[in-house]
């Protein structure tokens, strides 16, 4: 609630001047580029919905601004191997005076895979307020947009995939050996597993960026897109990784309602 009091104090200087803004609801869909596969780009859905407000300087140049709620979606994945063999020598070496030292060379046997690989594929999925600051030029019809925002986190889920896999356990069967019950305490089986967490930890808390787009108006209802591209890391230590931001595409569909004086003629007024 105190973010969206923030956010709401940035645009009564706005309203206050209301012989010269229009204002209505915009609600439209983001689209998201995700990672790329071997066929080509991937993207996901979002929404985007809120109050646009704009302020007429002129019938040409404007600033629209406004308040939205913006779903925000980012991929990431990671993979780390290990051997089969440190999981039999943490636990061995767990009994005083085993020694452990030639199980490596023991278990590594020509051909034979002792590899343990764990990959993780998520999608965190993150909601903002969002406040632009846009530049809006019209041409006849069409408008053109540009200029930054600045977003708030309010909620955020991860939806990861854990996949473990273990080439020597498709070799040997562990319960033909009647091994299967004493590994399964202390050996990870491979697989896939799902979980979903709620939770900002590890995100930013802060989106700061730039948007630039066209649209084209008909009356009262303004049909517009955008790009989004975001200028920090989405994550709050990105132990030092390279730059991911959050980018994305918007068509949005918006219906203003003209607030200025009009003359005789219906032609907005400005005084």
């Amino acid at each position: 609630m105190k973010k969206l009091i923030i956010a709401l104090s940035f645009l009564i200087p706005f309203i206050a001047f209301s012989q010269k803004v229009s204002l209505g609801p915009e609600i439209g869909v983001n689209i998201i580029p995700m990672e790329g596969s071997d066929i080509g780009q991937n993207y996901q859905l979002g929404y985007h919905f809120g109050g646009h407000l704009k302020y007429h300087f002129s019938e040409k140049f404007k600033l629209s601004t406004g308040i939205f709620l913006s779903q925000k979606k980012k991929g990431y994945s990671s993979s780390t191997t290990s051997s089969i063999t440190t999981l039999f020598d943490d636990l061995l070496g767990g009994f005083g005076g085993f020694d452990t030292t030639g199980l490596d060379s023991t278990l590594n046997i020509p051909g034979l895979n002792t590899d343990i690989t764990e990959s993780i594929k998520g999608v965190s999925s993150e909601l903002f307020i969002e406040i632009p600051v846009l530049a809006n030029y019209k041409y006849k019809n069409v408008n053109f947009y540009l200029g930054p925002y600045a977003g708030i986190l309010i909620t955020a889920s991860k939806k990861e995939e854990l996949t473990t896999d273990i080439p020597v356990l498709d070799v040997i069967d562990l319960d033909a050996l009647g091994l299967g019950g004493i590994t399964t305490f202390f050996l990870p089986s491979s697989g896939t597993e799902t979980s979903t967490i709620s939770s900002t930890n590890g995100l930013r808390s802060l989106d700061f960026g730039f948007n630039a787009g066209i649209g084209y108006e008909m009356n009262n209802l303004h049909f517009n897109l955008m790009y989004s591209n975001g200028l920090l890391d989405y994550r709050d230590n990105s132990e030092g990784e390279s730059t991911e931001n959050l980018k994305l595409f918007r068509f949005s569909v918006a219906y203003l309602f003209d607030l200025e004086k009009k003359d005789k003629n219906g032609s907005a007024k400005f005084e």
